[in-house]
């Protein structure tokens, strides 16, 4: 006889939600049960895992200003380095070139700041009109802006101010292809990006930079799990004396791992965290609220149906689905929070078949 058809013979006598189920039929579909145990969760907290990783704001890139070809280069990965440090040596034709163009600009500013004061002077003499005056201003203010942003693009390019100095005041002298490019911020070399000999263009990554500083955990929680956490949460990090804290939650689900995304900071300064390193870390919320039982169970035994979550509490004729809320739990346990008490047995192995039961799904009474 049909569980369904069991079930609806049974009436309004039966418990709410039974499913007849005989001793036979448990050996058979090879269901098993468990007594519930209090949530270890409730006390120990919940446990996340993630990894360590370097905030894109705590790290710098050394980078190419022009073409050139690496000379050499003057750091390693692992090596500590203060600001202002040489990093590696290049030569570019294109910046013997940048500094050709800045000369000739200073010159022609030179030029025409002395038309200038020229026409400026005669202006007042009366020998020249005002509208002669005005364009001889109008081309001096020209040169300038032309020589000042040539300056500064070599300025940019890693060339110092001393050198521009000496080499307006020499005529050029001073000024060379080569150029030294040094380390913006102190820190640690993450990366060697380039090799001696190798043509690199503008822009091209030369070192990788990581800024002494925070460094940021990234987390994966279930979906129940991320209800239960919020920004500014502490979280206590294995092997670290100083918590960490919840600074960011995606408000998406991963597609692959139906996980939420979240990520936390060490605000101390102390060395306990490598980068990439895997790290376990605890949440000391509460999975139940004050003077609430909670109890662990395996999350096999969980099932979710109409938008609820139940498990099957074995009785005398069969199993009852009971509604439960949930806490936060990981791995292979969860905790139930509401809707089980003490001595409560419940289906951990076989939940699909009286699933299946109780939706009325043709399993066979035996």
């Amino acid at each position: 006889m049909a569980l369904a058809g069991a079930a609806a013979c049974a009436g309004a006598a039966e418990p709410p939600n039974l499913i007849l189920w005989s001793a036979r039929q448990q050996a058979d579909t090879g269901v098993r049960t468990q007594v519930v145990q209090p949530g270890r969760a409730a006390t120990d907290g919940l446990l996340l895992q993630g990894t360590v990783v370097l905030p894109a704001q705590q790290s710098d890139m050394v980078s190419m200003p022009l073409a050139g070809v690496v000379q050499a280069v003057l750091v390693a990965p692992m090596q500590s380095v203060r600001a202002g440090q040489a990093v590696a040596r290049i030569m570019s034709p294109e910046l013997a070139q940048w500094q050709r163009e800045w000369l000739l600009a200073e010159t022609q500013a030179r030029l025409a700041q002395s038309k200038a004061q020229r026409d400026e002077q005669m202006f007042a003499d009366g020998i020249v009109s005002e509208h002669r005056r005005n364009e001889s201003r109008a081309q001096y203010e020209m040169a300038q802006v032309a020589a000042r942003e040539r300056r500064q693009a070599l300025r940019l390019a890693g060339v110092s101010e001393a050198a521009l100095a000496k080499a307006a005041a020499g005529g050029g002298e001073g000024l060379s292809p080569q150029l030294t490019l040094a380390a913006p911020v102190a820190g640690t070399v993450l990366e060697q990006l380039a090799a001696p000999g190798q043509r690199l263009e503008a822009g091209s990554p030369v070192a990788r930079i990581a800024r002494g500083g925070r460094l940021a955990i990234e987390l994966q929680a279930s979906a129940q799990q991320a209800q239960s956490l919020h920004v500014g949460d502490p979280l206590s990090v294995d092997g670290c004396k100083t918590p960490a804290r919840i600074t960011a939650l995606s408000p998406q689900l991963s597609s692959a791992t139906q996980g939420v995304q979240l990520r936390a900071e060490l605000k101390g300064r102390e060395d306990c965290l490598r980068i990439n390193q895997f790290v376990q870390v605890r949440w000391q919320g509460s999975a139940a609220p004050a003077g609430v039982a909670a109890f662990s169970v395996p999350a096999a035994a969980v099932v979710q149906q109409g938008g609820r979550f139940f498990v099957f509490v074995r009785q005398p004729p069969g199993f009852v689905a009971t509604p439960v809320s949930m806490g936060p739990g990981g791995g292979n346990e969860v905790v139930i929070t509401s809707g089980l008490k003490a001595g409560d047995e419940v289906a951990v192995q076989g939940v699909a078949a009286i699933k299946g039961a109780w939706l009325g799904l043709g399993v066979e009474g035996k």
